[in-house]
């Protein structure tokens, strides 16, 4: 499979290296910056990164370079699922990111809630009352949400993934 880069918008770019691939995405996590506003931490197995756009519109992006409807993605997986919210994003049979509770809403309309993708979870534990997540790459993530919550989050997207293969015949 050949490599595909791009180039997130260099525009308030706080990053270690300039090109992303975006097959290399393993979280998309919200993080405030003060004088910026709402950004997203893009965490990768090597780095992570500040790219000073919000979750939804690097989520957008992604959906764009994968040529995903987001709204038949929500649609078509949510009616299969029995879901309206918190619905997997799938982009193929290897990638699917589940919706994640990271953090506290500061104020009104704040997107407190990011993407981890499915393939790269290696455990998920409680740690004081909330779960957290291992990665392939050894780096850990703290949550917001409850194990038990973030397990249902877990089935879901591998019910899509499943959903995905069996519609596409892999």
């Amino acid at each position: 499979m050949p490599e595909f880069q791009c180039n997130f918008r260099q525009k308030g770019l706080y990053n270690m290296k300039n090109n992303l691939k975006f097959n290399e995405i393993e979280a998309m996590l919200p993080v405030y910056v003060k004088d910026r506003g709402n950004c997203t931490e893009i965490v990768t197995a090597e780095a992570s990164f500040i790219e000073s756009a919000t979750v939804e519109t690097c989520k957008k992006r992604m959906a764009d370079y994968y040529n995903i409807s987001l709204y038949h993605n929500r649609i078509n997986y949510g009616n299969e699922l029995g879901i309206t919210n918190r619905v997997p994003v799938v982009i193929n049979e290897t990638r699917v990111f589940i919706y994640v509770n990271f953090r506290k809403p500061l104020f009104k309309h704040d997107a407190a809630y990011g993407y981890v993708d499915l393939s790269a979870v290696k455990q998920i534990y409680n740690e004081s009352g909330r779960a957290s997540i291992l990665m392939n790459s050894g780096q850990i993530i703290q949550t917001r949400q409850s194990l038990k919550s973030l397990k249902k989050s877990i089935l879901h997207g591998k019910l899509a993934r499943g959903i995905y293969m069996e519609k596409h015949k892999l």
